[in-house]
């Protein structure tokens, strides 16, 4: 029987193997896949069209915008994604809309704590907030009255259907929006 020198297999295996994967790199590239729903019919739909004027203004989410953030107005607001790629138009991602009927700096600083790891445990916002770290963008609106704040919020969800949002108003009545991205 002949015997085979020590790494000779190994040499042999590598010669053969034309590439290899990286299943970590691979692992974290999926992370990254995240869908969306581009449903023009929700937002054409006359029952999501916003009844109020609403003035969007618009901070880089990040520890150092936490003082630009207003203190003395609540409304509604949106975690948007804009990668920055200087030969490219302008492109955003809406992942979050959310309300407060608090103010927009408190609610900007739960946020941070999430990122930071003491804030709640929710699963998709705390994954939006790592995953993009330093290119989300936290859009606000404000609105005075409570029962506008609710009826923004719900009718934007209900016509972009956003990856992170986990309660879409228009499921209870529509059974095929419900658990959508699951």
């Amino acid at each position: 029987m002949m015997q085979r020198a020590k790494g000779v297999r190994l040499v042999l295996y590598n010669t053969i193997m034309a590439f290899d994967i990286d299943f970590a790199h691979r692992g974290l590239i999926k992370e990254h896949i995240w869908k969306f729903l581009l449903y023009p019919e929700h937002w054409n739909d006359v029952a999501n069209q916003i009844p109020h004027n609403l003035n969007w203004s618009v901070v880089p989410f990040n520890p150092g915008q936490l003082n630009s953030v207003p203190n003395d107005k609540k409304g509604i607001y949106c975690f948007v994604l804009k990668p920055e790629f200087s030969q490219l138009f302008e492109t955003r991602y809406l992942f979050y809309v959310g309300l407060t009927t608090r103010n927009f700096r408190t609610r900007f600083k739960e946020y941070l704590d999430d990122l930071s790891g003491n804030g709640k445990p929710r699963m998709k916002g705390y994954s939006m907030l790592k995953l993009w770290d330093n290119y989300l963008h936290f859009y606000y609106a404000d609105l005075t009255d409570d029962l506008h704040i609710e009826e923004c919020e719900d009718k934007l969800i209900n016509a972009f259907v956003p990856k992170v949002n986990t309660k879409i108003p228009s499921a209870k009545i529509k059974a095929e929006l419900k658990y959508i991205y699951e």
